[in-house]
This record gives C-alpha cells, sequence and structure tokens, in this order.
C-alpha cells in the first residue's frame, strides 16, 4: 500500500487547478483597473477633472506679470531734461502737490521722496480705496510711468482727476524730476532701455483741429462780460490778461488774439504745443483749442478739459479780443452757423447724471469721512465756512434745502441755470456730484466726480452739516 495521496479524478480525467481562484480574482481586479484608467483620462481628456500636480516637481517658466500695456520710457528717462520736469510738475501739479521735504500734504500728497517709496503710502495723507488697491510695492520707473500717463486707468475710481501727460517725453522728464527729490535718488534706468522715438526735426507744424463746433455766427451777439466772469472763474488762477502781466503757470494772454500761436515771450511752450503752431491766433483757432485743449494738443501741458458750450466759448473769446491794443473785429468773421442755445424762456430741466441713489447710505453715513473728501478734493476751488468768500466755486455753507445754483455773490453758468429746478435736495446732490459735466452738459465745474456710492453718501452728510438748519436723513 502506498501512502501517496492521488488527486481525485474528475471530468475528462484532468485534475483541478489549484491557483484558479487566484486567477479569477486577478482578472477582476485587472478589468476594474483598465476601466478606472479609462474613466480618469476620458475626464481629463475632456476637461471635467484637473490634472494634479505631479509628485516631482518639473522647472516651470516663470508667470509674466500683469503690465497696462504702456510701453518702458527708460530710455528716455536716462535722457531726460530735468529743468523741463520741474517745470512742467510746477506747471501741472504744485497746485495740489508740494514738493519741498517734510511738505504738508494738500489736495495730493507731498512728493519728496516718492521714487522708490512704497507706493500710495505718505504720512499724513490718507488714500482713496482705489488707490491703494493698485498699490504693489514701491514706485519705480515703470509704475510711475504707467500712472502718470493715465491715472484712471491705473487705479479706476482714484480721486486724481488729472487726465495724464500723453507726451512721452514730457512724462520722462517729469519723472527725472521726481527722481531728484530725495536724500538719495534711486539709479537711473539703464541706458538703450525703451522708450518712443521723437518727432523728426523739421516737421512741418501742424494746425489745430479737436471736432469744435464752428461758432462764427454767435460772436456778433457775443457778450465780452460774460466772457470775462468765465475767465475769471475758470483761467485767471493759471494765467493772467492785462497788459504786461506776468506768466504764471501759463502764459499773460493780453493781446493773445492774432498773436503768434504759442510764442509768448518769457514763457516755455511743450514740443507739443510747438509742433502745432501754425500761423497766428485766429478765432478759428482759439475755437478749436479752447473747445479741447488736449484734443487740439496732444501731450500738451495744459490740462483743462475745454469749453464745451458754444455761446460760453464765443463769449470768452470776444473777452480775450477786447484785451488788445489792436482788437481784430469778430462780426467779420462770417462763416457756417453754429448750434445756437436754448429758446429763451423754455422750462430749466432737473439734474440727470445716471448716478446710483444712496438714499439707504445716508441714514448710516459718516461726515467725517466726508469732510476729509471735501478738504482733499474741493477746498481749493470752494469754502464752506458761514459767511465764507466764493473762490473759484461759490461758498457751500447751508447748500442742502438752498436754491440750486443761486448764492449769492457768485456768477453761474448759463448752463447750470439751465438746470436749477428748485432746491438742492440730497437726490439732485447725488445727481451732480456723481458727474456735474453729464449732469449740467457745459458746465464751468471740470471737475469728474464722485463714483463711490458710500463717498457720495459721506459728502452730502458733510455738506448737509454744514447749515443753521441741517435736515435729517432717513
Amino acid at each position: 500500500m502506498s501512502d501517496q495521496n492521488h488527486p481525485s479524478s474528475g471530468h475528462g480525467g484532468k485534475g483541478r487547478d489549484p491557483l484558479l481562484l487566484n486567477k479569477i480574482a486577478g482578472g477582476i481586479l485587472s478589468a476594474g483597473l483598465l476601466v478606472w484608467i479609462a474613466i480618469h483620462i476620458a475626464g481629463v481628456m475632456t476637461g471635467e477633472k484637473e490634472v494634479k500636480k505631479p509628485v516631482i516637481k518639473t522647472a516651470e517658466a516663470p508667470v509674466a506679470a500683469k503690465t497696462s500695456g504702456i510701453p518702458s520710457i527708460d530710455g528716455l528717462i536716462v535722457k531726460a531734461d530735468v529743468k523741463k520736469g520741474e517745470a512742467f510738475v510746477q506747471q501741472q501739479c504744485a497746485a495740489c502737490h508740494t514738493l519741498n521735504k517734510g511738505g504738508a500734504a494738500g489736495v495730493g500728497p507731498n512728493l519728496y521722496g516718492v521714487m522708490g517709496e512704497p507706493m500710495f503710502k505718505k504720512a499724513g495723507y490718507t488714500f482713496s480705496g482705489a488707490v491703494t488697491k493698485a498699490a504693489s510695492g514701491v514706485w519705480t520707473y515703470q509704475k510711475m510711468n504707467e500712472w502718470l500717463d493715465d491715472p484712471q486707468k491705473f487705479a479706476p475710481g482714484t480721486r486724481m482727476g488729472y487726465t495724464g501727460i500723453k507726451n512721452d517725453n514730457v512724462r520722462a522728464d517729469a519723472i527725472a524730476y521726481l527722481r531728484t527729490l530725495s536724500d538719495n535718488p534711486i539709479p537711473l534706468p539703464k541706458p538703450g532701455a525703451g522708450g518712443s522715438a521723437v518727432a523728426s526735426k523739421g516737421a512741418a507744424p501742424a494746425g489745430l483741429d479737436s471736432g469744435a463746433p464752428v461758432i462764427t455766427t454767435l460772436y456778433a451777439s457775443a457778450d465780452a462780460s460774460k466772457g470775462e466772469a468765465f475767465f475769471q472763474q475758470q483761467c485767471s488762477a493759471c494765467h493772467t490778461v492785462t497788459k504786461g502781466g506776468a506768466n504764471g503757470v501759463g502764459p499773460n494772454l493780453y493781446g493773445v488774439v492774432g498773436a503768434p500761436m504759442f510764442a509768448k515771450a518769457g514763457y516755455t511752450f511743450s514740443g507739443a504745443a510747438k509742433k502745432h503752431a501754425d500761423g497766428k491766433w485766429t478765432p478759428h483757432e482759439l475755437d478749436e483749442w479752447l473747445y479741447a485743449p488736449t484734443k487740439a494738443v496732444p501731450g500738451t501741458h495744459m490740462a483743462y478739459p475745454g469749453i464745451k458750450n458754444n455761446q460760453t466759448r464765443a463769449d470768452v473769446i470776444a473777452y480775450l479780443n477786447k484785451q488788445s491794443d489792436h482788437p481784430v473785429n469778430l462780426a467779420a468773421a462770417a462763416g457756417p452757423a453754429a448750434t445756437t442755445a436754448t429758446a429763451a424762456g423754455a422750462a430749466p430741466t432737473g439734474l440727470d447724471s445716471s448716478a446710483p441713489s444712496v438714499k439707504t447710505l445716508l441714514a448710516s453715513a459718516a461726515p467725517a469721512k466726508g469732510q476729509a473728501m471735501f478738504q482733499q478734493q474741493c477746498s481749493a476751488c470752494h469754502s464752506i465756512n458761514k459767511g465764507g468768500a466764493n473762490g473759484v466755486g461759490p461758498n457751500l455753507y447751508g447748500v442742502v434745502g438752498a436754491k440750486m445754483f443761486a448764492a449769492a455773490g457768485y456768477s453761474f453758468s448759463s448752463a447750470a441755470k439751465k438746470h436749477a429746478t428748485g432746491d438742492w435736495t440730497a437726490h439732485e446732490l447725488n445727481e451732480w456730484l456723481y458727474d456735474p459735466m453729464k449732469a449740467v452738459p457745459g458746465t464751468h465745474m471740470a471737475y469728474p466726480g464722485i463714483k463711490n456710492n458710500v463717498a457720495r453718501a459721506n459728502m452730502i452728510a458733510y455738506l448737509n452739516q454744514q447749515s443753521d438748519h441741517p435736515e435729517t436723513f432717513k
């Protein structure tokens, strides 16, 4: 007898495979794995699943920084004219910014040491949330280049209404000057870095074209006294008009009608202006210039937005013509008809600038914040103390509830008077402060408006407090 075990016989005479169960399990697992891989790959290819980062990270290309698309002008800064930059900054910026070391903040912050400093962080000055959000590191040449080219584009919602410096060379000169306002000026850019080419010397000067409507038929009825009032309100801060008067931020304008364009003795005009000097200041050229200076002369130092009301423009030209030893005959300058003013006796229209309502914000508004904004943005033109004198704009004490565009002793434009529908209610102030030029086309007030709803409510709440009889906002 043998003690060896014999496998039992099955059908066909073959024995059972001892690995059969293992093979079955393996097949099931393999099929499941294949299904999982197929689903995973399909998910990635169709975008339903993101590919996770690999465990072993390979070298990655650096991500390009977001830019505003403004070309570098480093090459122009290297060879910039600091003296021209100083003259420009004194003309365009000194009204709002101090430049001396330790100087106080004004409408804008003190600019001493600005290059290389943290962006929008200056002791003693409160910056808006819009610019604080745009702050990233320190003021480099390129960041200052982008800011000065278009402040509103760089920091949408900024309180700074300045339209920017569109001429690359002028911007480079200004930045080069700002660099010198420091105990330790930052290094100049490396030579050869970007910068646009300047216009070829000897190019023929181009005349002015701002798209201004023709106003020659309005000169016969122009009111020089109204032009004088407008000039005193809008222009006298920068220009004198007396015979022999000194140049200021802008040139003296006595005898300007008929004088050579952009060529006043003792005043340095920009290259942009000189390029457009095409003969003499005729009424036509003045019309084009006063309608939209920055469009007539791209790159001009003069940031004034222009006089859009045809009759007002005619009145100003008539006034300027009288300030001369040899006034010209404006009535002889007959030409195509101009758009006339609204028919006499038409009912005044209210204000509509499409401002979002702030009614629900007024009850919780912060007058103190409104006061801070007023001091920064409005006090250069308006007084607000009781009995305060009118300035560039009217005194605003008691404005809430007062008659619209009717402050005693102040001469309002006909455009403003046309929109005077009663009293300054919170609603009317909201529309006005949101966008003055849209609310009253042709207004003398060039302020771009307060687009932030809370800030506008704070301002109205502050103005309401400056009154013998403040209203209660609910």
